[in-house]
């Protein structure tokens, strides 16, 4: 567990480097992506910086909701907490996605096909952030001593002196698979919108199922964790973008 790097006589947080370089490597991927559709750099990178703005946002507002009995009981420490990582993924896309839809609609642009090149890159800048999360100690595991377990050192946030489950690990190998095959998929299809609802179901899906591997305090609704809850919601939205394809195809074809 490193939670912090030290330079020279600086002290900086491994999360924020870690997010600094997926937000670097996912803005230069997005640059190779908006050639898809044809989209000016400048689009592209105004289009980035909207969602991350929103997204940041999204995901403050959102952890202050779950978490906010402990950030109560504990106001000394809620702002290192919120200034160091307090932040939930959930929180972030959707602040991501209103924020890019927002950039798009003063400027009267086709929000699917920027949605379409940004999943990619999105879920590579969260694989590198599923890696800040595991120098930090956040949304770790379930007790596990199989493969692969981790320890922590004594002192450290998550449970010490047994092994717990890679979940961040884990979510971040998936993370990095799934943008190259993102990748492949936006190249190769002619659908707008397929993209980003593959995207939607398979990264909800599989956060659905990593949640029952994680041990950390996340909130609940009613049996499910918070993040499931919105999984299903994510599963969804990007279920109805796939059945939307036809009926675009047929209106189309009907304009033929």
């Amino acid at each position: 567990m490193y939670p912090i790097i030290h330079f020279f006589n600086y002290s900086i947080p491994t999360f924020g480097v870690l997010f600094l370089l997926g937000t670097g490597a996912a803005f230069l991927l997005g640059i190779q992506t908006a050639r898809k559709y044809s989209i000016s750099t400048m689009d592209a990178m105004f289009f980035g910086l909207f969602g991350i703005i929103g997204g940041i946002i999204g995901a403050k507002l959102l952890y202050i909701i779950v978490d906010l009995p402990n950030l109560i009981a504990s106001p000394e420490t809620a702002l290192i907490r919120l200034a160091t990582g307090g932040a939930v993924f959930y929180g972030g896309l959707i602040g991501g996605i209103l924020g890019g839809y927002f950039y798009t609609h003063i400027y009267h642009l086709d929000s699917i096909q920027f949605f379409d090149i940004a999943v990619p890159c999105l879920a590579l800048a969260q694989a590198f952030g599923r890696i800040g999360c595991f120098f930090n100690g956040c949304c770790y595991g379930i007790p596990y001593e199989g493969p692969g377990a981790v320890h922590y050192p004594v002192g450290a946030y998550p449970p010490s002196g047994i092994g717990l489950f890679p979940a961040q690990l884990s979510e971040s190998a998936f993370l990095f698979g799934l943008t190259l095959l993102l990748m492949a998929v936006l190249w190769r299809s002619d659908t707008p919108g397929f993209t980003t609802g593959l995207y939607l179901i398979t990264s909800g899906l599989f956060r659905f199922i990593n949640e029952f591997f994680r041990a950390d305090p996340r909130g609940a609704i009613g049996f499910l964790s918070t993040s499931q809850f919105i999984s299903l919601l994510i599963i969804g939205l990007g279920i109805l973008f796939i059945l939307k394809i036809p009926q675009q195809l047929y209106e189309k074809h009907l304009k033929q």
